[in-house]
């Protein structure tokens, strides 16, 4: 791991790897895994975050400072948001929730089963654990949710399934915050090169000898502003994985000329391939927010106690699927998925 200031001008590598987050672990080797692109783009290198409470994680996303690992930005609807710039992407900045795809996704997408959990394995070894479930608050809206129909109670589980559930967290019992950085501890240090501080502008493309456009290497520049060019070596296997996020992946994408054809002209960039989906229908995930106000007694010098709000618990609902309908039981435990269920 080094600042991009130090990478030569031109490199090769087997795989070139844009993003800091979860999607791109593990990395291969020989490798070279890029900041994306965005405004102010900082390219941290993960810190240690310790937490006092495991919805502590709201002091990152209130911290405005040069070194935050969040930054805000506004949408052109002028919806605030906020957005990862850290080594780690995400699993920095986010509440530390963790749950498996579902197992119809997997099926649908067509995925190798037996892979698949090989890897959720991998991943669960090094960042996730079982919370500490035990506030009366907690406990309580567990169980309004399985009154009002949520069912069935599946209790602590990683799978995705219909019904209520306590799931992995990426906070251990001491607060402390497990990233997908942490990943990296797998990797093999002679054949991977992390670059931070660098920001990916353009990927490039060539159409010789093909009937479509082939990537085959990337454009960054470092803090300091100089250009550098990564390019994949010669491979029929080699390639460039984008996975900057929701909102670098199909930024980077139309930067590089690849999206809604009219769009980019507009914007004086040469189209390379006219897809009409790039960038379009993203969306947050909705939740409703239940705060109760909390009465903390604390005791005077002179013996008396007096009552006075000093603090809210929250909840955070997503929608949930149709809970009108009788599940049969399921299993509390993650289940291996077979492998038919994959085809």
């Amino acid at each position: 791991m080094k600042d991009g200031s130090d990478a030569p001008t031109e490199s090769y590598y087997d795989y070139i790897v844009v993003g800091g987050g979860r999607p791109e672990s593990p990395w291969l080797p020989p490798s070279l895994g890029l900041q994306s692109p965005g405004p102010r783009e900082r390219g941290l290198a993960v810190r240690e975050q310790q937490h006092n409470q495991p919805l502590g994680f709201t002091s990152s996303l209130c911290d405005p400072s040069p070194t935050s690992p969040a930054q805000r930005f506004v949408s052109e609807e002028g919806v605030s948001n906020i957005r990862a710039r850290v080594l780690g992407g995400g699993t920095c900045i986010n509440a530390g929730f963790y749950s498996r795809a579902s197992r119809d996704f997997v099926a649908e997408v067509g995925w190798d089963a037996a892979l698949v959990n090989r890897s959720y394995s991998w991943v669960e070894d090094l960042l996730v654990q079982e919370p500490w479930v035990s506030s009366p608050w907690q406990s309580a809206a567990r169980r309004g949710l399985v009154e009002a129909g949520v069912t069935p109670d599946n209790g602590f589980t990683n799978d995705h399934l219909v019904g209520t559930k306590y799931s992995g967290t990426t906070f251990d019992r001491e607060g402390r915050r497990h990233t997908a950085a942490d990943l990296l501890q797998q990797a093999n240090p002679e054949g991977i090169a992390v670059l931070l501080n660098s920001t990916a502008h353009r990927i490039l493309f060539t159409s010789k000898g093909r009937s479509r456009p082939i990537a085959y290497g990337v454009i960054f520049t470092d803090s300091d502003g100089a250009e550098h060019k990564a390019f994949l070596s010669n491979g029929p296997n080699n390639e460039i994985v984008v996975s900057a996020g929701t909102i670098g992946s199909p930024q980077l994408l139309m930067l590089s000329g690849v999206g809604p054809k009219d769009h980019l002209q507009s914007l004086g960039i040469d189209v390379v391939i006219d897809h009409p989906f790039v960038g379009q229908g993203i969306f947050d995930n909705p939740y409703n927010a239940i705060t109760s106000p909390l009465l903390l007694r604390s005791r005077c010098s002179s013996g008396s106690s007096s009552a006075s709000p000093r603090s809210t618990a929250t909840l955070y609902l997503s929608p949930v699927p149709d809970s009108s309908r009788v599940h049969p039981p399921q299993q509390r435990k993650p289940r291996p998925l077979r492998s038919e269920e994959a085809s």
